[in-house]
């Protein structure tokens, strides 16, 4: 089943796929975050792919928590994105190919958080505060 289809079905089969989609996440969070474990001859190109599910799938399950009215889960899929790309960018251990790859992505779920916070009271403080607080780091690390 591709990455971008939904999981938001509650059949037994649905929820086999919903697991498998959920570990597969957390395998693929682990490997962002874990990428200077692996061996500097693997294709960029599969780590681009890696970044684009992980996207995919955190946005899918925030989508679901949409469609469920669960607004904190929804919220909770989207900064889970967002922070491990920020954190991965600011680690100095990783290397910086793969540094400047993860803060590339960042937009996706930053726009994500954006069009969620819209809707909610103090939402324009909360986005202000992930832009500030991306932009004071940008400053001193890239």
């Amino acid at each position: 089943m591709p990455a971008h289809q939904s999981i938001s079905n509650t059949t037994p089969a649905s929820s086999s796929a919903e697991t498998s989609h959920l570990q597969r996440f957390q395998q693929l969070e682990s490997d962002i975050r874990h990428y200077q474990q692996y061996p500097h001859g693997h294709n960029p190109d599969i780590k681009a792919e890696w970044l684009n599910e992980y996207i995919d799938l955190g946005l899918d399950m925030a989508q679901q928590a949409e469609a469920a009215n669960r607004t904190q889960l929804q919220e909770s899929w989207l900064k889970r994105v967002y922070n491990t790309l920020f954190e991965t960018a600011l680690d100095l251990v990783q290397p910086d190919h793969w540094r400047n790859l993860c803060r590339d992505y960042l937009y996706q779920p930053l726009f994500a958080l954006q069009h969620l916070y819209r809707s909610q009271p103090n939402g324009d403080r909360r986005i202000r505060v992930l832009y500030h607080e991306l932009s004071v780091t940008s400053r001193y690390l890239f």
